[in-house]
């Protein structure tokens, strides 16, 4: 508490005196003290005269007592006011630090969202240079070998040739020389059969003997020979041992050509240590594209090695990635808390102003009665002027400005992207489970439907594409929402479903004897509102939503009044109810976003209706007024003790929750730019002001 100051001490003759002033007197005492001073003081028994001079000095008295009264009550309103200022200075510099702390987080996520988006860059051309690398290593190699291949198929095939070759040659001589010895044998045949020629009978025995004996050794001589030129093909080392085998059986039978069988073995051993020496070779080449082979293999274990790498990298960045998705959960959490904070400190209740354009070839253009100053930024509040004429003697009129402050005002150049901008944020506390109330308000033809339910860029569109391009970004942090949504309309104090099956559901005539269908329940233990035999749809796309826009609106109670061509007769209010949960930690959220387009305010005079279009005026205007009192009741002091007339409209009962507790609410107050309709822009404009002076209590 700040100390109340007291009065100063005054100086009266020599003497200080202590100004704390006495409580006020009342009119009787005070005229009751006047009279006193007139009647001259008496003591007991005798009574005296006071001089003229003692009356001066009561009446000094009383207004020296009175004077310090005023100045004692004009300190403590100046120290209210100083104790409010510095709290005022005290709320901006807070408003500030969160706001500096808010953009510096916000900052270092755009920062982590840059390093992320680099990382992921870098890893994706790693993985293309490995796939490239591995593509061209594994085509190298692939190429090498079959290069080898095809040069030690033809190595292979022209020693196969040569050696074929040789052999040929060989076989050729040995056949000739062969042929040879056999001619000598049998002319030493027929020599011996003329020598014997007597001994007919053992000549003949003797040489069939000795043909047999050729005959066989003939026989043996050519299969030994084929044999040994089959084994010669398959192995160089069996070669040696039938040229053993024949030396052999030559030593035993042809002694005389032993000699040159022994150098033909010397020159087929010469042949084969030559075969031996380009074995060799062949052998060292072999070896060396072995240590090429080993060579490759090393590199390819480098490249082995290298992936691993990669992979361990991937694995790392995959398990920062992790890290980043569990920080950016956390600035979630953080985000909603410094959100709320930073709307409560906006306020509660808001209301902003919107001045239409005007109608072309119907309206004046001149638009010089309304003036918009610029935005306060130090006080947060933004100042409108508004000019009345008002008629005096010799027809002359004078512009006497009222002034009007409010959160915000969108000039006649604002687009409903302009104002959804505004807006948008407490879209954002709906989807942080907060309940929140929009309203449009405003005369009938001042742009409330437009500004609420224009396609594409209307605030109920604009809300419906930001919850769904939202949501669709914490699916990654772990969020899942399930959205649905209700229309219904208040006409005449009853409740009409806008989404309802059929067109002949309708409780309008409020005449007949039949019930209201749809009733309004609360559950004050979870302080959540239901209305009974209600259709509620999922939306899970945004043509669901268009789709029942279109629907909802062809529903619609309108009808023309002397304001108006198409004027709304009802209360039009879109309830989107979000739930999510957050799989990951366990969070859960259930937020109520009420959407509601009021129906056009307009005396009774200027609207020129009968019948039921008074009637209906008549709920209108009565509902409009249960809702500015049940305003200006929750921002009472002791609205926790008083009563609030919620019960006094059906639009007020229906919204109990959303406009009590931690809810948010946002009225916008729409005014036509014509001088012809100042004094419903000026009402419209003072009910508003009358909600934006309301300071709801926690």
């Amino acid at each position: 508490m700040v100390e109340q100051p007291t009065t100063p001490i005054r100086m009266e003759g020599n003497k200080r005196r202590n100004t704390t002033t006495p409580p006020p007197l009342t009119k009787q005492q005070s005229f009751t003290k006047s009279r006193m001073s007139l009647v001259p003081p008496s003591n007991i028994g005798n009574r005296t005269v006071s001089n003229p001079s003692s009356r001066l000095s009561s009446f000094h008295k009383d207004s020296m007592m009175e004077l310090n009264q005023l100045q004692e009550e004009l300190f403590q309103k100046k120290a209210k006011l100083d104790y409010l200022r510095d709290e005022l200075n005290e709320n901006q510099g807070k408003y500030q630090d969160l706001q500096m702390e808010w953009e510096k987080l916000y900052k270092e996520k755009n920062l982590k969202q840059q390093q992320l988006q680099l990382k992921e860059n870098e890893l994706v051309k790693l993985n293309e240079k490995l796939i490239n690398k591995q593509k061209f290593l594994n085509e190298g190699h692939e190429l090498h070998l079959q290069q080898l291949k095809a040069k030690n198929t033809a190595e292979r095939n022209k020693i196969s040739n040569d050696y074929r070759v040789k052999i040929e040659k060989l076989k050729q001589v040995k056949i000739k020389r062969f042929e040879d010895q056999r001619n000598e044998l049998l002319n030493k045949v027929e020599d011996f059969k003329n020598k014997i020629l007597t001994n007919d009978e053992a000549l003949q025995n003797m040489l069939d003997e000795v043909e047999e004996s050729n005959r066989k050794i003939k026989e043996e001589w050519l299969q030994k020979y084929h044999s040994e030129w089959k084994e010669n093909l398959e192995l160089n080392e069996k070669i040696s041992k039938d040229i053993e085998t024949l030396k052999n059986r030559i030593s035993i039978k042809l002694e005389p050509e032993a000699n040159t069988k022994k150098i033909k073995v010397e020159q087929l051993k010469n042949n084969l240590q030559a075969l031996k020496s380009m074995l060799e070779t062949k052998q060292r080449e072999t070896s060396t594209l072995e240590e090429q082979i080993e060579q490759k293999k090393l590199k390819t274990t480098e490249v082995v090695q290298k992936r691993q790498e990669l992979e361990e990298y991937i694995k790392n960045t995959e398990l920062d990635l992790r890290e980043i998705n569990e920080i950016l959960i956390k600035e979630e959490t953080m985000r909603r808390s410094l959100h709320n904070e930073l709307q409560e400190l906006r306020g509660k209740i808001r209301v902003y102003c919107r001045i239409r354009p005007p109608l072309p070839n119907i309206e004046s253009k001149d638009t010089a009665h309304i003036k918009v100053e610029d935005f306060d930024d130090d006080n947060g509040i933004q100042s409108m002027e508004v000019m009345k004429g008002i008629e005096v003697n010799n027809n002359n009129a004078t512009q006497i400005p009222q002034r009007f402050k409010f959160d915000k005002i969108f000039n006649q150049t604002d687009t409903n992207a302009d104002v959804f901008k505004e807006v948008g944020q407490l879209v954002q506390s709906s989807l942080d489970g907060y309940n929140v109330c929009i309203f449009a308000y405003g005369q009938t033809g001042s742009g409330k439907t437009y500004t609420m339910l224009r396609p594409k860029d209307g605030i109920i569109p604009s809300t419906i594409k930001h919850i769904f391009n939202w949501t669709k970004n914490l699916k990654e942090r772990g969020w899942h929402y399930e959205i649905d949504c209700q229309f219904v309309e208040i006409y005449n104090e009853n409740i009409i479903d806008l989404l309802r099956s059929s067109s002949n559901d309708d409780t309008r005539n409020i005449d007949s004897n039949i019930p209201t269908k749809h009733e309004i329940r609360h559950d004050q233990e979870n302080r959540n509102t239901t209305i009974t035999n209600i259709v509620t749809r999922n939306l899970d796309s945004e043509e669901t939503a268009d789709n029942i826009l279109k629907r909802a609106n062809k529903l619609r109670s309108t009808a023309s009044t002397g304001s108006n061509e198409h004027s709304s007769r009802s209360h039009s209010i879109f309830i989107i109810h979000l739930r999510g949960s957050n799989s990951l930690t366990g969070e859960e959220s259930y937020g109520i976003l009420n959407l509601v387009d009021l129906a056009g305010s307009e005396r009774i005079n200027s609207s020129q209706v009968t019948g039921d279009r008074l009637r209906e005026t008549q709920n209108i205007n009565r509902s409009l007024s249960c809702l500015g009192d049940v305003i200006h009741a929750l921002g009472g002091p002791d609205q926790g003790k008083r009563h609030i007339p919620f019960r006094n409209s059906k639009l007020t009962y229906l919204l109990q929750y959303s406009l009590t507790g931690n809810s948010k609410t946002l009225m916008f107050v729409n005014i036509s730019p014509s001088a012809n309709h100042i004094n419903e822009t000026i009402n419209s404009l003072r009910f508003a002001s009358k909600v934006n002076s309301t300071k709801m209590s926690h």
